[in-house]
């Protein structure tokens, strides 16, 4: 068996929020289609048959448009099939179907919730914005697990530092992303970050985590991009590894893709229905065609100071830029700019020795952990 596979199951493209930025089309948004329970036990079958290890990422749409006895049932199942210590789950919801009843059940269940939200800023793409900031400065106060993602626009690209600093207040984990020109926002191209401003300002908000020794929380992908800097790349970190066979999408109707993100028709690799094995989805037509294109992308890649630690970035990223064989787009820039940024600060800490507590603990142990760990190519 394979050791680990990430699992993005959309069990529902619907979403009653309707967020200008969406990279699912109206379309989408408003499909009546639910996954059923007979697709979901075969998917589990068949990876519990080939991996060690699943994680569940429950997205959408909104998933919270199931009700909570779906994810009872679900959890069931997964209890039934897998046994313990072989999976996990993350719910990406909005936050507008979360109860305590729900959050009750994660916290027994260990299931993680990640809150789609902007802080001051959620209004601009969301709606119900103040019950949301509300739900999440009651969940950091009873210690719940959990996290936000922040999408950042081309309304808040300067703001990065002050989102950052708003959620470190309250204690929650934060993560920063760019609007995708896709979906929803084909139509509202005006939302999409302008990348210099976007280096600027997501730069400007690793220094202050960087710089700040009290702050509780990470920031991510800065936490993701000094984990790899030192040697440390996490799988996690999908848009930045090699990340080909070891993510998969599932959406209602059983259709397979190879990411979360919005792909065409080209990269389907299958519907669950007409495959026996995981590893048989990841033989397809669709597959290979994403294969060979991101071998092509690739190689022209290689000679890039920061191909070792991205791998030639994102395949979905490269084909929004302009095609998937191509590398140099605005994703790639993005990245290689605020990496190499990361890098150089992590570079002159260690070479000139500098004093770490000055630094935030989740900097200073990733730092102890490369000068003291061999594997992680330790230098004393």
């Amino acid at each position: 068996m394979s050791r680990f596979l990430s699992v993005v199951i959309k069990p529902s493209l619907a979403c009653s929020m309707g967020c200008r930025h969406c990279y699912h089309t109206p379309e989408e948004l408003s499909s009546e289609a639910r996954i059923s329970f007979d697709r979901l036990e075969r998917l589990f079958n068949m990876l519990s048959r080939e991996y060690d290890s699943v994680w569940f990422i429950w997205h959408g749409g909104e998933p919270l448009q199931l009700p909570f006895s779906f994810y009872k049932k679900v959890l069931e199942m997964q209890e039934r099939i897998f046994g313990p210590m072989r999976y996990g789950n993350t719910i990406q919801t909005n936050g507008s179907g979360l109860d305590r009843k729900f959050i009750k059940f994660c916290k027994e269940k260990q299931i993680n919730i990640g809150i789609s939200h902007e802080g001051p800023y959620t209004d601009l793409l969301r709606s119900n914005g103040k019950k949301t900031e509300e739900l999440i400065v009651d969940m950091s106060e009873k210690e719940r697990v959990f996290s936000v993602n922040s999408t950042i626009s081309r309304e808040t690209q300067d703001r990065q530092r002050e989102i950052y600093e708003h959620f470190r207040d309250i204690g929650s984990a934060v993560s920063l992303s760019p609007v995708l020109p896709v979906g929803c926002t084909a139509c509202h191209r005006e939302l999409v970050p302008d990348p210099d401003a976007y280096i600027k300002s997501s730069i400007e908000a690793f220094d202050a985590w960087l710089n700040d020794p009290y702050t509780r929380i990470p920031l991510v992908p800065h936490y993701l991009y000094v984990l790899s800097a030192l040697g440390n790349p996490q799988g996690s970190d999908c848009a930045h590894s090699s990340c080909l066979t070891k993510w998969l999408c599932m959406y209602p109707n059983g259709d397979l893709y190879p990411c979360a993100k919005p792909c065409p028709s080209s990269m389907r690799l299958c519907n669950i229905d007409d495959v026996k094995s995981i590893s048989e989805a990841f033989r397809t037509s669709g597959f290979v065609n994403i294969l060979q294109g991101t071998i092509v992308r690739r190689e022209k890649c290689k000679n890039c100071d920061v191909f070792e630690f991205c791998q030639g970035g994102c395949s979905i990223d490269a084909l929004n830029d302009g095609g998937i064989e191509n590398n140099g787009g605005d994703s790639c820039r993005i990245y290689r700019e605020i990496f190499t940024h990361v890098k150089r600060c992590l570079d002159e800490i260690i070479t000139e020795k500098r004093d770490l507590s000055r630094y935030n603990s989740f900097v200073r142990d990733a730092i102890l952990g490369k000068l003291v760990n061999p594997a992680l190519g330790g230098i004393i």
